[in-house]
């Protein structure tokens, strides 16, 4: 191995420990710091010691940074990049422990003392000693390690291919790095003559069903949407409720109907998609009062596999305009109880932030709105959903006299689908490496069409129509200010993309745990042997 620094498993769970012992939880000092460590370790690297102008730390709009590592092989153009994500979600649920979860080999060792509190495949998998145990270690750092161990092999081996390592922040959040990142690799690959050929990620492999022990990779990832709704009714004195429409009701009636809703399920050559759950509801009174609350949102969390954003806003139309005539019938019914006319019950419109957007800037003036918008973004505090939120909530209000109504509209984040399974290229390596396990290892490596985490893949390409992907765009509150997803520069990219990684359990529980043998003896042959198939291609 010469002066190798990160290819026996002893070096790379080395690696692994440093890295996960930096704590960089999204939106925190770590994350910013992070790329900086990935960078002193990849110049310990001769080739980019020699080269260091082909790492570089690009710093996004936030003030966070993604880093990229290239490897250039002078008669190569085909070039594979292995796209990782450094942040991890918070430790709050470690507990008292909470000081051990970025020390994985300590957390480890604290944990046998309590076992007897784990579930039972935990304890097991503990008492095994063949687990790691800590935050970060399997979502996903250990898949970071295996993407800098291989540019260093194929540095010190001189591969003829080229290999572009992408490490990015804020994939457990928005997706910040990820989408900025974007715009640089077609960037990068004008500037260095590179041609992407494969999307390589290696997130963890998850388990299909509890106690499910078999070996997957994922050859496309599952989307994910949050589609949203304000409800805005009629304002009352609580001691005269029939005088009014209560917002809060509209919005619980409305999440029944989608709730668990199979219809918004998806089934893709027998893998079925979750159905949809709610995510965050609430009446938007800023105070207590005894007003009725007249205005109420919510957000869902969808996950896609075919469809994409306009598909979806066609569904959530349908269901929402069924859920107001089931509103309508209660109401009547509940008049004519009370022995009051129900012909004056006013029909709920169902309309599209679009259509609302559209009406208002026909009321007040286009650059009325914009800047209406604008100062929203600017002023509100909170997040981006909190800060669209605001945006329908102010254009709702404007246009007051179209109510009772039901908006629906966007709120970040919102990841594509992806599915690269009938491409040539991912045929041809599934088989390769199906085969490489079945000799190597005697298991049996699974295919998967859909990655079942969320991932950075959403934005390696663009499976849909630019102009399907607008409705994102004209139904999102607040727009690309708010929120901008590259597509336009995500429809150049064309390479297909796989996710080969290591077998991990419980991603954001305090039982986040890497299955070592697997992770730094066979996942490292594994992963050589699939770019070195490409390399043939």
């Amino acid at each position: 191995m010469g002066n190798q620094t990160m290819q026996t498993a002893e070096q790379m769970l080395n690696l692994l420990n440093d890295l996960v012992s930096i704590g960089s939880i999204s939106l925190s000092e770590a994350e910013i710091q992070f790329p900086l460590r990935v960078e002193h370790h990849l110049k310990q690297i001769p080739y980019f010691n020699e080269n260091s102008s082909l790492i570089t730390n690009h710093l996004t709009t936030d003030g966070r940074s993604f880093l990229t590592a290239l490897y250039k092989h002078d008669e190569a153009s085909k070039t594979v990049v292995m796209i990782s994500h450094f942040d991890v979600v918070n430790v709050e649920d470690y507990g008292d422990l909470k000081h051990l979860a970025f020390q994985p080999m300590e957390l480890t060792e604290a944990l046998f003392e309590r076992s007897d509190e784990f579930p039972l495949d935990a304890r097991e998998d503990l008492e095994s000693k063949k687990w790691l145990f800590g935050r970060g270690v399997m979502d996903m750092k250990c898949g970071l390690v295996q993407h800098m161990s291989l540019l260093e092999r194929a540095a010190s081996e001189q591969w003829k291919m080229n290999l572009l390592l992408l490490t990015v922040p804020d994939e457990e959040v928005n997706s910040v790095g990820m989408r900025e990142a974007v715009p640089k690799l077609l960037e990068m690959a004008e500037e260095h003559h590179l041609n992407y050929t494969l999307f390589l990620n290696s997130e963890p492999m998850f388990a299909l069903e509890p106690q499910d022990k078999n070996y997957y990779f994922y050859t496309g990832t599952i989307g994910k949407i949050m589609p949203a709704a304000l409800c805005f009714g009629k304002e009352t004195h609580v001691g005269e409720p029939l005088s009014g429409i209560n917002a809060a009701w509209m919005t619980s009636m409305l999440t029944n109907d989608i709730e668990w809703n199979e219809v918004l399920c998806e089934e893709v050559n027998g893998q079925v998609s979750p159905p949809p759950t709610l995510l965050w509801q609430r009446d938007l009174k800023k105070d207590y009062t005894t007003q009725i609350p007249h205005r109420s949102v919510s957000l869902y969390n969808l996950l896609l596999m075919k469809r994409n954003a306009a598909d979806v806003m066609t569904q959530m139309k349908k269901i929402a305009q069924s859920s107001a005539r089931k509103m309508e019938v209660f109401m009547k019914d509940k008049y004519d109880v009370f022995q009051l006319d129900s012909s004056q019950l006013p029909t709920i419109k169902v309309l599209l932030y679009e259509e609302l957007r559209a009406y208002a800037c026909e009321k007040m003036g286009d650059e009325y709105i914009t800047k209406l918008e604008q100062s929203v973004i600017s002023q509100s505090i909170g997040d981006s959903r909190e800060q669209s939120i605001q945006v329908v909530d102010q254009l709702a209000i404007l246009s007051q006299e179209l109510g009772p109504m039901i908006v629906l509209f966007y709120a970040p984040p919102y990841y594509p689908a992806v599915n690269s399974s009938d491409n040539r290229v991912i045929r041809e390596l599934s088989e390769e490496i199906i085969q490489y396990s079945d000799e190597q290892f005697s298991y049996e490596l699974l295919p998967v069409e859909y990655f079942n985490g969320i991932c950075d893949l959403s934005y390696a390409g663009l499976q849909g129509s630019l102009a399907d992907m607008q409705r994102y765009d004209t139904n999102l509150p607040g727009g690309k200010e708010l929120y901008a997803i590259p597509f336009h520069e995500m429809a150049k990219l064309t390479a297909p993309v796989i996710n080969v990684g290591p077998i991990g359990r419980d991603a954001h529980k305090n039982t986040e745990r890497l299955y070592l043998p697997f992770a730094f003896e066979q996942l490292p042959k594994l992963l050589t042997h699939l770019l070195l198939a490409h390399e043939k291609q």
